[in-house]
Formats: C-alpha cells, structure tokens, sequence
C-alpha cells in the first residue's frame, strides 16, 4: 500500500491528521507531489514531519520560490507568503530541500509509477480534471500518473493507466476544505480517494497571529 500526496502547503496540522489516517490505511510508502511550505504558518514543522516519516517527495513551485526568492509569478497573496516563509524556514530544511528532484519515478508490482507537480512536460503546469488525457500518461511513461498543483482531488482511468491528483493536504481548492489524499493498493491495482477533518479553525488563528495575508486563513474554511 502506497499513500499519495500533495501540496501540504505549511499546513502542519493537517499534515499529520493524513499520516495519521495513512498508518492506519497500512501505508508502507508515502509519495509526495511537493509544494511542502508556503500559504500556511508551519513550514519548519511540516518540512520536518516529512523528514521523520521518510516522505518521499519531490519539489514544487513554492519549494522552488521559497529556495531562490523568486515570486515573480505569483499574486501577491502567495508572495507575501513565500517571503514570510523565507524569513522562518530553518538552514537545515533549506539544504534538505535543495535536495529535492523534480520527479519520483517507481517501478512497483509491474505498475510503472511517476510524480509530477505539475505536469509530464512541464512542472509548472496547471493540469484540471478537464484537461486529464490518457497522451500525458505516454508522456509520463506511466501506468500511474500521479499530479499535484491544482489541488483538486481527481481520479481519471483510462486503458493506458490512470491519472491521479490527490489533491491537497493544507489548501483544497476543490469545495471541500477537508485535507485531502490518495491511497494506492499495487496489488489490487486501485486507488481509493480520501478526505480527513482537521482543525481548520486552529490553522486559521494561528495564520493571523503571525501576520499572514487574511485571506489564506478565510480560503481554508471553504476549500478555494
């Protein structure tokens, strides 16, 4: 059993309500989409709860800004976000996340698995459910191909593999504020969508108190 997830996004608390709920699934391996920091008031925890827990992971666009101060293509609700970030991140997460490649490639009970944060040809792509198309898993050289960025949970299969977008752990943009994750079970070859509660509330005061853009905190309580 493989856990899947994505942009946890500083989100720290609701973070571990997923690892919780994934030892409970029996997961032997977490793979990660990126996105570990930004948006959220935690981003030494949660780049260390993936230290702890082995999380196998690649870097998205917000590691990538949070590394190199670049914010040149974000609103400026992300930015002031990624330029808070920079300012608490720890030296040791930093070179922990210079680390980081941009994708993971597993070959697992015949199933050839590959993670992208964006997408196969480009890591910054914003791939929707509208856009899933069974030429990305030929481009991925996937039986399972697993996105992020979007923070929609989705689901497509086709006769070539499947595509699956977890979706989100620390900001659902999907109308459903739970955190969310994936379970894939390689020998059954099937994977099972999942949503978990957390303290949302929590997250949104303590966003707030350190002085975050208001509306990161207000987004999470109707999973935009």
């Amino acid at each position: 059993m493989i856990g899947l997830i994505a942009d946890p996004h500083s989100n720290m608390i609701a973070l571990k309500v997923v690892l919780l709920l994934l030892e409970r699934r029996g997961v032997e391996m977490i793979l990660s989409a990126g996105d570990l920091v930004g948006y959220n008031p935690y981003p030494n925890e949660t780049v260390e709860l993936f230290r702890k827990n082995k999380v196998e992971t690649i870097y998205g666009n917000h590691d990538k800004a949070v590394l190199t101060g670049d914010t040149s293509t974000f609103n400026p609700y992300a930015a002031s976000a990624i330029d808070w970030t920079r300012g608490m991140i720890s030296r040791e997460n930093l070179n922990y996340m210079r680390e980081l490649k941009g994708m993971i490639s597993k070959d697992i009970s015949g199933l050839k698995i590959r993670i992208f944060h964006g997408s196969p040809r480009d890591e910054d792509e914003y791939v929707f459910p509208e856009n899933f198309h069974p030429g990305l898993l030929r481009l991925g050289d996937a039986d399972i191909l697993v996105l992020g960025h979007t923070h929609v949970q989705y689901l497509a299969e086709y006769r070539e593999g499947v595509i699956v977008n977890p979706g989100s752990v620390g900001q659902p943009r999907d109308g459903d504020p739970r955190a969310a994750c994936a379970v894939l079970d390689t020998e059954k070859r099937r994977i099972e969508l999942l949503r978990v509660d957390y303290d949302i509330k929590h997250v949104m005061e303590d966003i707030v108190r350190v002085g975050l853009p208001t509306m990161l905190a207000e987004r999470l309580m109707f999973g935009w």
